[in-house]
């Protein structure tokens, strides 16, 4: 066999090798450089109410700052595991929950009275109230 003729049917089997690996979906598992949760936020006479969506981040990983005319919440949230990788199963498959340092910034347009600010979590969400100062 000639070296051309091994040539054709190396570069036909690499092509082959080529087109069945493009159909292969890797995730990108690269470490997490931040994100941004989403939130709903709410305009009353009386007050803002905001929530955040920040399932599996605990209590204590999460701050809330508000300062003239802006709030800005921010924290951790760990990668989600429950010790797969010690029962001896560790292949990853996916990362898609977002994890690393969060941050969230608004601008309030009103003047919110900082001392009657209040936040609960309710099943993975934080509800934020902004109560408003009474204006004279």
């Amino acid at each position: 066999m000639s070296r051309s003729v091994k040539l054709i049917r190396l570069v036909g089997k690499t092509g082959d090798l080529s087109y069945q690996m493009g159909g292969l979906h890797f995730t990108d598992t690269s470490p997490s450089r931040g994100w941004v949760p989403l939130l709903n936020a709410y305009r009353y006479e009386d007050r803002y109410e905001i929530c955040v969506d920040l399932a599996g981040v605990p209590k204590p990983d999460i701050e809330v700052e508000v300062s003239p005319g802006r709030l800005r919440i921010s924290g951790q949230r760990h990668v989600p595991e429950d010790g797969r990788c010690d029962s001896g199963c560790c292949q990853v498959l996916a990362l898609e929950i977002e994890n690393g340092r969060f941050w969230r910034e608004l601008a309030l347009s009103s003047a919110v009275d900082p001392e009657k600010v209040s936040a609960r979590q309710e099943n993975g969400l934080l509800w934020i109230v902004l109560p408003l100062k009474d204006l004279p």
